[in-house]
């Protein structure tokens, strides 16, 4: 062999690798596939996917493991890269010798050095994202599909004069224990697609959040029967699992719509399964005509109250520190908004969730931003040299008007922007990630700080975090608590240096002692905000403090 022969294998191989390379970045199963669609390589979770190892993926035509629905889909999506050598990411649904069903995304490559195969990559998919959503992080809101598809399947109904029952099972309620995330995200896959085959059409069945489904079904096909599936699919999988166990809570409701206008249908809707996902185990609702009528009216009296209560400057904050670990020094002060009532205050947890579903979560936000901006401007509750952080829904974002009216009242603000923070929570809300990084970049630029919160939780999170400008990166509780454990500790500390290399600033949240602010300072983060410190406080952002007492304290507790 020549030189040059050899310098063009080199070539090549070096080609290949980098693909592999590519490929693992963003996917789970590495496939190489000869011209009869068989696997001739495999590297990766084919195990925790399928239920067999690599060795055993071997010789098998990778359409065994299609799911039946979609095997004409993979057979046309292999066809589009045989034509153009290329297959950009295909939503499809596979199942393993054991029934497990998971949802995947599928790409693909042809490249010249391999005339007669081509390279697969597969990418799990959360049962919550839509069948139909084809890029990472362009995932539609679930309940804004799943009531789609129910009005879809009420015209249906009373086109043919059919009676179709909505049924919704909770699992937040169940254990899974230490499950790992690809066995858990199977079971809920297989789930779906169970919830699936017992609805209309086997396609009328959806996610209302990452641990609640929805289906409609007809009169062939009773609850219990749907029960009856629902805990043969955890059978399947209990025996994975220690300590597992499945308490569902569910609910069905008569789907007559009769007199009822498509505005009032959608608020019904709208009402009936975010009532359902928030408390499901009092809800109590049996008809959509009893959940058109509640939601309009517990919705025009608690909305009109709400307005009133944030127009009457009864907005309040509780400030909390965000410190610096190493020096003690304080990065800026969270807002907690609270409203004034009966010589209390309403909590986020009272006031959040009803504003986002009923879509005035803008104006409190908008409230907040501007008060804030006031009071930073006065310097008597808030020093001139604190800066404070604000939080900002990403369902907000989502709407025009609330970000133009947002940049009204930056640009009223221009002299103390440089102290403000805009904390967005909700990331997992703003379904149009690309729109979002072009408003976000453009608040950057008046000198604004953005921070990501609870990073982690959700899905799409490291889309979210490689596609939004962000400054600060605040990491999800949960990820804070687990790394108390070894394991927890080396997925915080490959967390944080994802940030680190994507030029952001992680903070810890939570930190309620000694030993969980001195993990955070092993693992690399920068900033930390909890009890540990100081709770939320009125007066907490009057005065600058340092709180190098509090780090020295934590001293003992690293050294031991």
């Amino acid at each position: 062999m020549g030189s040059g022969d050899s310098s063009l294998v080199e070539k090549l191989k070096l080609q290949r690798d980098r693909f592999i390379a590519f490929a693992f970045a963003g996917a789970d199963l590495l496939l190489e596939m000869n011209d009869e669609d068989v696997v001739t390589y495999s590297a990766g979770a084919g195990e925790a996917l399928y239920g067999i190892s690599d060795s055993e993926l071997l010789g098998r035509p990778l359409a065994d493991f299609i799911f039946p629905r979609d095997k004409d889909k993979f057979t046309d999506s292999i066809q589009r890269l045989r034509n153009s050598g290329r297959l950009d990411h295909t939503p499809l649904s596979m199942v393993g010798a054991t029934g497990a069903v998971s949802r995947m995304r599928m790409a693909g490559i042809k490249l010249p050095q391999f005339p007669t195969g081509y390279h697969l990559v597969l990418s799990r998919v959360s049962p919550i994202a839509g069948s139909e959503t084809d890029q990472p992080g362009q995932t539609a809101d679930p309940r804004v599909r799943f009531v789609d598809m129910v009005r879809q399947r009420l015209n249906e109904a009373n086109r043919l004069g059919e009676d179709y029952t909505l049924t919704m099972f909770d699992l937040s309620a169940s254990k899974f224990g230490a499950t790992e995330p690809a066995l858990l995200q199977s079971f809920l896959s297989t789930l779906h697609a169970a919830l699936e085959g017992c609805s209309v059409r086997q396609s009328s069945a959806g996610a209302l959040n990452e641990r609640a489904f929805g289906l409609v079904h007809d009169q062939t096909v009773t609850s219990g029967h749907v029960q009856e599936k629902v805990d043969e699919v955890f059978r399947q999988f209990s025996g994975k699992v220690k300590g597992a166990s499945l308490k569902v809570h569910s609910a069905s409701l008569e789907m007559d719509d009769s007199a009822m206008s498509e505005e009032d249908l959608g608020k019904a809707l709208n009402y009936i399964i975010n009532g359902f996902v928030r408390d499901s185990a009092k809800f109590a609702i049996k008809s959509l005509a009893e959940g058109a009528k509640i939601a309009v009216e517990d919705t025009l009296v608690r909305v009109r109250n709400f307005r009133k209560m944030i127009r009457s400057d009864k907005l309040a904050f509780f400030f909390q520190p965000m410190v610096n670990v190493s020096t003690g020094t304080v990065l800026a002060y969270e807002a907690f908004g609270r409203i004034a009532h009966d010589k209390g205050f309403f909590a986020p947890s009272q006031i959040i969730p009803f504003a986002t579903d009923v879509g005035v979560i803008g104006e409190f936000d908008l409230m907040a931003v501007k008060k804030a901006l006031l009071a930073m401007k006065a310097a008597t509750d808030i020093s001139a040299l604190a800066s404070v952080a604000v939080n900002v829904s990403g369902t907000s974002l989502g709407n025009p008007a609330f970000y133009h009216s947002l940049v009204k009242i930056l640009e009223e603000n221009k002299p103390v922007l440089a102290r403000l923070v805009l904390e967005i929570t909700d990331v997992a809300r703003i379904y149009n990630l690309d729109e979002a990084r072009r408003l976000l970049a453009r608040i950057k630029r008046m000198g604004v700080r953005l921070s990501l919160d609870d990073f982690g939780s959700g899905g799409a999170a490291f889309d979210i975090l490689k596609i939004l400008p962000a400054d600060y990166v605040k990491i999800d509780r949960d990820y804070i608590f687990d790394a108390r454990e070894k394991r927890g500790r080396s997925v915080l500390r490959a967390m944080v240096s994802l940030t680190h290399d994507l030029g952001m600033t992680a903070i810890g949240e939570c930190v309620e002692d000694s030993q969980m602010l001195n993990i955070l300072k092993d693992v690399g983060v920068e900033y930390a905000q909890g009890f540990f410190f100081a709770p939320p406080a009125l007066d907490a952002a009057r005065k600058i403090k340092y709180y190098k007492d509090h780090l020295k304290a934590a001293e003992p507790a690293a050294a031991e």
